[in-house]
């Protein structure tokens, strides 16, 4: 791993272990033998080796007990004099209820007819049983009448894991003591102090639920080191069996069972489109190979590749070496990914390779594919432009496949986006890390920081700072897990208010936010603009693409009442973004159309609004950053025509469509809605009732709705009735400019 430039700049907003120290007088090393302990004294032999347990825990009198996983870092770079930081996560256990067996009659002997055996139940283990059956909640488990359990073939235990649904509480470990030597005839204990933040499911259809703000109890755990029990003798690690108390009243039994010298583990399944080349191991410097899996070895995490799909064929009116659009692959990533996937049963990240072309991107991720951070592209035909930095050295204007090492480190840069990790240059500052973008790695290694050009690629660490090792080892399990929280969800949005004095004058660094109207109707995306421009007479450090794809801007929407809903990006694409030179008067331009993300619609009912725009990065170690808004009222409907449009709109698929900037053809419930939206123009296909013109939802649409001809290939049975007739209604013009014109766009913001 490489050390973080500085301090990290923003405090997430969820609970997260910090450094404690160890109390042992002299480590936790097992007493070397020939040691005689001077009576009445005994040697403890605790062995708190570094790693991942198991943990249980049964409350006294309960039905309800919890699992989890502890994990023990021993040599975290910025876990103080100890290197010490312990973290873990508990999921509430489903009981197995078995029904009563009534007695049953003995049969009389039948010597001519034997008998044959009760074939077993099965082989499920009861997190299995219970996704068969649809169950995972508390609640179901305890009114279902399960069938008895029989234990699946013994294996070798590893890194649990645990469905989502039973998520219940974050341990951040505040200190732990593991005495060398105790009088007689006290026990040899290993004591775990530890906050409890329980948490709270997010609602039906969402995936952000909520941490407290302070801890729910503080616990301790007394455990003593027992011999492991089968199978947990197999692993070769220590077993600790004790109690917890809660103010010094005992709650329960709970045991540690060592299962990994890892943390987490995770699987990366990399599918790869016909003509395109995968990322390669690259040597190590050292006799060996790097790559993702060694990389992720490095920060702690047991990563197992999957090289699947080869030769994936090129979808239909798909051009693979030209810059994809957002809907095409989305659309290729939802239909390759496996189907068999479970992510409460794994932790699963697909990543499909596909060649582009030279100045697209060198990768992207999507928020959602089918949940949260499930999935993430590599295109390895695009590379390093030297209009991105001039510091690419051997590498500059070179395809990916030709630069196996800052391909891998690509690659590897968006697969720890799928793990809800963002830019260095918003949390420290750039260094020769994975999750620095870039540009700013190959500026960090041949800019004045080094005073070595010509130094890229061959120098790039593959390896993750101490700032995003520390996020991967011990965020809560919903923040990290695929499927979990979306991304970015868990640090603050908006620039730093005028009290931290971090925030930027007006006469220095301004920011103008802009709309193509301040009244929407119910529905209705909002065109949005903003520019930052350097308003002060000397240079300034700030990003060169403002557009909240690339991560350094953020919108939130403010409602009359003053709930506050943030609009995250649904495309996360940030590979030519970095924090560089802009001079006096220059300016940084970025629009959106706001409409949904995945934190829900912007504007769910009627009312006034406020819409700002904050642009924030790391300078040195501190935030910095401006922002900005408008006023906005959405119109209350007039019309049953207006009622139904919105209806029709304000569903997340639409949202879907609107966020991946229309053409999503795969997204079949939003065909069908924005095919009845357009039907909308003609009268006779909708009676207002009250003589209403055409709803005005359909002018945030007018460049959003299916293109006739395409639909038509596409989804036939939407453009014919059951005679076989085309639809009534007029038919929309294509706009095949309009994709050139959003590409145009956004590289106006992404370069200034």
């Amino acid at each position: 791993m490489t050390a973080a430039s500085v301090a990290p700049a923003m405090k997430p907003l969820v609970p997260l272990s910090r450094q404690i120290s160890f109390d042992d007088d002299a480590g936790d090393h097992a007493a070397s033998t020939d040691l005689q302990p001077i009576p009445p004294f005994r040697l403890c032999r605790l062995d708190f080796r570094e790693g991942c347990y198991q943990i249980n825990f049964r409350p006294t009198a309960s039905l309800v007990s919890f699992e989890g996983t502890l994990r023990v870092d021993r040599s975290a770079p910025d876990g103080g004099a100890d290197h010490l930081i312990v973290s873990g996560d508990l999921y509430s256990r489903l009981p197995v209820i078995k029904p009563p067996i009534p007695p049953i009659p003995p049969l009389p002997p039948i010597p001519s007819i034997p008998i044959p055996p009760v074939p077993p139940v099965g082989n499920k283990d009861e997190d299995e049983a219970a996704a068969a059956s649809g169950l995972t909640s508390l609640a179901g488990s305890l009114s279902a009448v399960d069938e008895p359990v029989i234990p699946s073939p013994i294996l070798k235990p590893r890194i649990p894991i645990f469905p989502r649904a039973r998520y219940h509480s974050y341990l951040r470990v505040t200190s732990v003591s593991a005495p060398v030597a105790v009088p007689v005839p006290k026990k040899c204990e290993l004591t775990i102090v530890a906050e409890q933040f329980n948490y709270t499911q997010p609602p039906a259809g969402q995936f952000k639920g909520t941490f407290p703000s302070t801890p729910s109890r503080t616990v301790t755990m007394k455990l003593s080191k027992m011999p492991a029990p089968f199978p947990f003798s197999l692993t070769g690690g220590p077993f600790y069996q004790g109690r917890l108390f809660e103010g010094g009243v005992d709650k329960g039994s709970i045991t540690l069972a060592w299962v990994s010298k890892f943390f987490r583990r995770c699987t990366l399944e990399i599918d790869t489109l016909a003509g395109a080349v995968r990322p390669a191991p690259v040597p190590d410097g050292a006799g060996g190979t790097e790559f993702f899996d060694t990389v992720f070895a490095k920060t702690g995490w047991q990563l197992t590749v999957v090289q699947d799909q080869q030769n994936v064929p090129v979808p239909a009116g798909v051009v693979p070496t030209n810059c994809w659009s957002s809907a095409d692959l989305h659309a290729l990533m939802t239909s390759v990914r496996n189907p068999a996937t479970n992510l409460d049963s794994e932790w699963r990240v697909h990543m499909i390779v596909v060649p582009a072309k030279l100045g697209c991107s060198r990768g992207i991720m999507y928020d959602t594919i089918g949940v949260p951070r499930e999935g993430c592209a590599s295109f390895s035909d695009d590379g390093y432009p030297v209009s991105d930095s001039s510091n690419f050295g051997l590498a500059a204007n070179k395809k990916q496949r030709d630069v196996p090492r800052a391909f891998l480190r690509s690659a590897t840069h968006e697969l720890t986006h799928t793990l809800n990790q963002i830019h260095q240059e918003q949390e420290t500052a750039a260094d020769n890390s994975i999750m620095t973008t870039t540009p700013s790695v190959a500026d960090v290694l041949g800019g004045p920081a080094t005073g070595a050009p010509g130094v890229f690629p061959d120098q790039i660490k593959l390896a993750h700072n101490t700032n995003v090792r520390h996020h991967l080892n011990h965020m809560p399990d919903p923040v990290i897990r695929p499927g979990g929280w979306p991304f970015a969800s868990w640090f603050p949005t908006g620039a730093p208010q005028a009290a931290d004095r971090h925030d930027f004058e007006p006469s220095e660094l301004a920011l103008t936010v802009t709309a193509a109207t301040d009244r929407v109707a119910l529905g209705q995306p909002l065109d949005l603009t903003w520019t930052m421009t350097n308003t002060s007479g000397v240079s300034l450090r700030a990003p060169n693409d403002v557009s909240i794809e690339a991560l350094f801007a953020a919108i939130t929407v403010t409602d009359g009442e003053g709930h506050e809903r943030p609009v995250r990006p649904f495309v996360i694409l940030c590979e030519h973004a970095k924090v560089a030179e802009l001079e006096p008067g220059k300016s940084v331009t970025a629009s959106a159309k706001v409409f949904w993300s995945t934190s829900g619609f912007a504007f769910e009912k009627p009312g006034r609004y406020r819409v700002e725009v904050a642009v924030s990065w790391s300078a040195q170690g501190v935030m910095v950053g401006v922002q900005s808004g408008i006023e906005l009222f959405v119109d209350y409907p007039t019309s049953s025509a207006d009622n139904h449009s919105a209806n029709l709109v304000l569903h997340p698929e639409v949202g879907k469509w609107v966020a991946l900037g229309g053409d999503a053809y795969h997204l079949g419930e939003a065909c069908r809605r924005l095919q009845a939206l357009s039907q909308t123009e003609a009268p006779a296909a909708m009676d207002a009732g009250d003589g209403a013109p055409t709803p005005s939802v359909l002018a945030g649409f007018a460049d959003l709705l299916p293109d006739r001809a395409k639909l038509a290939r596409l989804r036939p049975e939407l453009t014919a009735d059951a005679g076989g007739r085309a639809p009534r209604g007029p038919a929309r013009a294509s706009a095949p400019g309009r994709k050139r014109a959003t590409k145009a766009k956004k590289r106006t913001g992404r370069r200034g």
